[in-house]
């Protein structure tokens, strides 16, 4: 499944995608004030435009200063038709971000998990491509990807017909996506012709050629490129983890008497509660993540940082935090390479000169603790 990097990108995305809905969402609070004081047209009686634009200047600074600024809505300071008002809509705002921090949420835990449907996908994919080579007479050539001994092995493991059934893994009504990219992506392949020339090929050629189809077909070509993007968001991001889990399923096959399929077991029970973790955490304790790093921040503005760079910088906060195992200078080297890879140029020094700093204080004030092996140079 997704390793510790991916799962933090994905994180990472998640919090960026709430943190673009929350911007929406203070717009549209700032709108309501606006159209609560706007003059009504129909009305009849006089309307004192001043006023109501003066209501509603008010209005959208009270919501600015408790939102953002993180200031006290006090009744005593503003017309109570104003105050009223924003409470409305500060209440509409927090409902909204609540909705929206949910889907994010819960959609980070499922693309991450769509990882493991789409490893069977892969999996269930070359046994259609064996069936529609056995299909193909266009070559009297001794061997074809229909008669793999690899792939019959396969088709007949009761585990992997198990998980397919359970995922629902089908590709009864793709016939023609399957049937496209055998005719062009495979059937002319020299590196395939090469093996359909073998009389009897061994079990390390199957395993050769499996190999070279993951890397060089399935990962790669348009056709397939084109159909897995349709059907998971992080497919490109997700390559590497799915052609290591794909080859290892194989690779088993050759080594075993039946393959070992992945399974979504504990250890990805472990790794979602890690994405969960990050997400929820980085929101929910957000002010007191944004006290922790303020002080270390010296000219700086939270406003002015880039967003990339405040999630990173949260995120690094909570792994430390919470997660007693990981060490320190892995959490920091982690979120500097994410930070070079999807922020500013500048964000992987800024980040690494941030946090040099701010873990070494909360490791002095006991915030942060590790335990296990490998965790004295953080003591």
């Amino acid at each position: 499944m997704l390793n510790r990097r991916l799962i933090r990108i994905r994180a990472m995305q998640a919090l960026y995608a709430y943190e673009q809905a929350r911007g929406a969402n203070f717009l549209m609070a700032q709108d309501l004030i606006s159209d609560t004081f706007a003059p009504d047209l129909n009305s009849m009686e006089k309307q004192d435009r001043n006023k109501l634009e003066g209501q509603a200047k008010l209005g959208k600074m009270l919501l600015e200063e408790h939102l953002i600024q993180r200031k006290e809505l006090n009744p005593e300071e503003s017309p109570k038709d104003v105050y009223l008002e924003t409470r409305k809509c500060v209440e509409f705002y927090k409902q909204k971000n609540k909705k929206d921090f949910e889907n994010y949420h819960l959609r980070a835990l499922n693309d991450a998990e769509k990882v493991f449907d789409i490893y069977l996908q892969i999996l269930q994919l070359f046994i259609e491509l064996g069936t529609a080579a056995g299909k193909d007479n266009s070559k009297e050539l001794p061997n074809s990807l229909a008669k793999l001994k690899i792939l019959h092995k396969l088709a007949h493991s009761r585990e992997f017909e198990n998980q397919v059934l359970r995922k629902g893994i089908s590709f009864t009504n793709e016939s023609i996506f399957v049937n496209k990219l055998y005719r062009e992506g495979i059937k002319e392949n020299e590196k395939y012709l090469e093996f359909r020339s073998k009389t009897n090929a061994s079990s390390e050629e199957e395993l050769a050629l499996i190999k070279y189809l993951i890397k060089n077909v399935i990962l790669k070509h348009e056709v397939s490129n084109h159909y897995f993007d349709n059907q998971h968001i992080y497919w490109t991001e997700d390559k590497e983890t799915l052609r290591a889990m794909v080859t290892h399923t194989f690779q088993s096959i050759l080594d075993k008497p039946e393959a070992q399929i992945e399974k979504s077991d504990d250890e990805w029970l472990d790794k979602r509660e890690f994405l969960s973790k990050l997400i929820k955490t980085s929101i929910e304790e957000e002010n007191e993540l944004d006290d922790l790093l303020l002080p270390k921040l010296k000219n700086w503005e939270m406003d002015r940082i880039a967003v990339t760079d405040r999630i990173l910088l949260k995120m690094a906060i909570v792994e430390m935090r919470e997660f007693t195992s990981i060490p320190v200078k892995v959490t920091i080297n982690e979120i500097i390479e994410i930070a070079k890879e999807y922020s500013t140029p500048k964000s992987g020094q800024f980040i690494n000169g941030v946090l040099d700093v701010l873990s070494k204080d909360l490791i002095k004030n006991g915030i942060v603790k590790k335990s296990g092996r490998g965790m004295l140079d953080n003591k």
